[in-house]
């Protein structure tokens, strides 16, 4: 039977205040359009001067009463709880907004990426919807100095939509926080508490596994096992496998049905260095999808591939290579025969899920004009690109097929293609459905819905191509009936190459552009492309909104 199709523990904590209002502004000046694109129809909300939603402007909180010695969590005495409501500048709290908080996991080993969605936050303010403007500001509790190198944020905060991810490198507890902060100025809080477990715990003595084919162990872990050999794809079920950095290996197959696995290094130096990455199989002999893969630090010379479907796979800090010999489909490649599998092998449409829980984080990404066709492609909810570099491919950058409750954020993503029409980011979508988690119910017809893409690096001086990214139908033609709703693009900055004329594309229902601007200091191009989809029904169009 497929996985549960719950996607979230929730726990959530409120807390309510009224803080001064924002004030309506709008109509305001409309984006700039080329020749062959429409403008959006702003819609303006401008702070007065005493607004403040700086992230560190949070209530009493544990998130600065503690320190971590050697990644563990020392509580000293400080105990998680809501902190009281203070008053209003008259005097009466505000209960316009209700914030909520999920995650996608609130357990697990290091490094634990999870993705937390607030959107189920309520506001009580008519004609306000909670997606597009309601303020979300996430505290991950997590504060290492670390900035993101794309963007020079910190990695311990994010401003903006309501999704947001963190990947937790050191074991301890961690209590995460969203504020909601709405129009007229109130705010709502919640929490969940995360435990990142040690992995040297985790997989103690045989458990991890450590490959040398030249027999130097050291630094590998005390009481794992040491071998010369990568290990065949079943051996890496419930075992941290740790290769040695500096040497050069063939493929990793981690096989179907595999669970709760890690790949990294071991020693100092060089990424070790890999062939290729398959997780799970493209003839799935049973609905025991690989579940809870992490793959990071190698040096990776041609493709990490996960045909079909699984869910919580963290692809973290590798380095991928300039394919060679075969057209690589694409070095990150995500699910991509997922409909082809179902229609064509013999399990049943209800034993598959939909992937989920798909975490890119922090990878380097280089290919030619020539190989891969992609950079990356793939599909699948609960989606997390963040804080990579990809650039250069026969086509796209980034090709999402479908994407559900997705988070694109810090990275730097190019383009550059053979042929100069092509995106550094292209989304869209398989239909006009609604989403489920198990394949049978919504197949891959499903819209692509609640998507955030902000603070990244969109396009590159060197970038051939017209359009810089996109989110909207594939294409103005015959298969332009692909919905999507729900879209955030906020705070990006778009570098123009030598032929841009536009900047990005935003189709569908509900969809808002805000704070994006361009390198060179010009009004960025974010456009219906002339609403020329023919196919896109009317309820599918709009509104826009810009701030």
């Amino acid at each position: 039977m497929p996985l549960s199709t719950s996607p979230c523990l929730v726990l959530s904590v409120f807390v309510l205040v009224s803080v001064p209002a924002l004030t309506a502004c709008g109509p305001a000046r409309s984006e700039p359009s080329s020749t062959a694109a429409a403008s959006l129809m702003p819609v303006v909300y401008r702070p007065n001067s005493q607004q403040s939603d700086a992230p560190d402007s949070v209530p009493v909180n544990c998130m600065n009463s503690s320190s971590r010695a050697r990644g563990h969590r020392e509580q000293q005495g400080c105990r998680m709880s809501a902190a009281a409501a203070p008053a209003s500048a008259t005097g009466q709290p505000s209960r316009t907004i209700e914030a909520s908080l999920e995650a996608t996991r609130l357990s697990g080993p290091a490094p634990l990426a999870v993705l937390f969605d607030a959107t189920g936050t309520t506001s009580g303010l008519a004609n306000q919807h909670p997606f597009h403007q309601v303020r979300y500001t996430f505290s991950f509790d997590d504060e290492r100095g670390q900035v993101w190198p794309v963007s020079g944020l910190p990695k311990n905060v994010q401003s903006g939509g309501p999704l947001a991810a963190h990947v937790f490198d050191q074991p301890g507890t961690y209590q995460v926080r969203v504020r909601a902060t709405d129009q007229a100025g109130g705010y709502s809080e919640s929490v969940v508490s995360v435990e990142v477990l040690d992995p040297n715990v985790v997989y103690a003595g045989m458990a991890t596994i450590c490959v040398s084919t030249a027999g130097n162990f050291s630094d590998c872990p005390a009481g794992a096992s040491r071998v010369a050999m990568v290990p065949g794809s079943s051996a890496f079920n419930g075992r941290r496998v740790l290769l040695r950095r500096g040497e050069t290996f063939g493929s990793i197959e981690i096989g179907h049905g595999s669970q709760n696995v890690q790949v990294g290094a071991f020693g100092s130096g060089e990424k070790p260095r890999v062939n290729r990455v398959l997780v799970g199989g493209i003839r799935p002999s049973s609905s025991a999808f690989p579940r809870d893969v992490t793959v990071m630090d190698l040096n990776i010379l041609q493709s990490l591939e996960q045909f079909v479907t699984m869910s919580r796979l963290l692809v973290y800090r590798n380095t991928f290579d300039v394919p060679t010999g075969d057209l690589t489909t694409a070095q990150i490649n995500l699910a991509s025969a997922l409909a082809y599998v179902v229609q064509n092998h013999k399990l049943a449409a209800s034993q598959y899920h939909q992937p989920r829980e798909l975490f890119v984080v922090e990878n380097q990404l280089r290919g030619s004009t020539a190989n891969p066709h992609l950079n990356m492609a793939g599909e699948g909810s609960r989606f997390v690109i963040m804080g990579n570099d990809m650039g250069t491919a026969q086509q796209h950058t980034v090709r999402l097929w479908g994407m559900h409750k997705g988070f694109i954020a810090h990275n730097a993503l190019r383009g550059r293609s053979s042929d100069g029409i092509r995106h550094a980011l292209k989304i869209h979508s398989g239909g006009l459905g609604e989403y489920n988690d198990n394949y049978a119910t919504s197949g891959s017809t499903w819209a692509s819905r609640q998507i955030v893409i902000a603070n990244n690096r969109l396009g590159d001086a060197a970038d051939n191509n017209s359009f810089t990214g996109g989110a909207s139908p594939e294409n103005n033609g015959p298969d332009s009936r692909q919905g999507l709703e729900d879209v955030v693009l906020e705070n990006n900055v778009f570098h123009r190459g030598p032929n841009t004329n536009t900047e990005f594309i935003l189709m569908g229902r509900r969809m808002s552009s805000r704070g994006n601007t361009r390198a060179d200091g010009g009004v960025p191009n974010i456009s219906q492309f002339g609403n020329s989809y023919k196919l896109l029904p009317p309820e599918w169009v709009g509104p826009f909104f810009t701030r």
